[in-house]
């Protein structure tokens, strides 16, 4: 019988894992989209504020995100590959809503992105040098990267990513090892 109630807590505290994780990548992935719409429109899309805002959304989320699990659900510790793990998932899934918020807002909220960014991509690889000519020649790979449907899978892959970068930096710093007893015991006993 002790069994079943060991396999069952077991059970649980998995779901819980599972569970923070889908709930930590939604916020996070909310709060990107959040800011992505307020940077639209306040004009600071192309700003250096742009990537500051969004950097600050994936340390504090991953960061947070790893203490909790650490203390709520860890017993006090977290590997440093439980650390990655648990960043980069988190990641997926909100590069799964960002995703699905920028094809909602390329296709319903705003038709006219897409030719916004194409006429950018333009004007920088002529700022760049290339000539008229070639950068009209290009016009298919503009319309292809600023496809809605290939936006999805960047911001699953992309933020993915990136959140790949940021936790193989934060677990370093988050990782705890649990405590030897022996070792402890033997510091009382000194």
């Amino acid at each position: 019988m002790d069994d079943l109630s060991t396999e069952n807590t077991h059970k649980d505290i998995q779901k819980q894992k599972a569970r923070f994780v889908l709930n930590q990548g939604t916020f996070m992935g909310l709060a990107l989209s959040a800011v992505f719409l307020i940077l639209q429109l306040t004009g600071l899309e192309t700003s250096f504020f742009n990537n500051v805002l969004t950097w600050l959304v994936y340390i504090g989320f991953i960061h947070v995100s790893m203490v909790r699990y650490r203390q709520n659900l860890q017993e006090g510790w977290l590997g440093y590959g439980q650390g990655v793990w648990l960043g980069t998932r988190m990641g997926m899934l909100a590069g799964i809503i960002s995703g699905a918020w920028m094809f909602l807002y390329m296709k319903v909220i705003n038709p006219a992105y897409t030719d916004e960014l194409i006429v950018q991509m333009q004007e920088a690889y002529l700022a760049m040098g290339m000539s008229e000519n070639e950068v009209a020649r290009m016009e298919d790979m503009f319309a292809l990267v600023a496809n809605p449907v290939l936006m999805i899978f960047s911001g699953i892959f992309g933020v993915g990513f990136t959140s790949l970068l940021f936790s193989l930096v934060i677990a370093i710093f988050q990782r705890r090892r649990p405590q030897d007893p022996f070792s402890n015991a033997m510091k009382t006993i000194e």
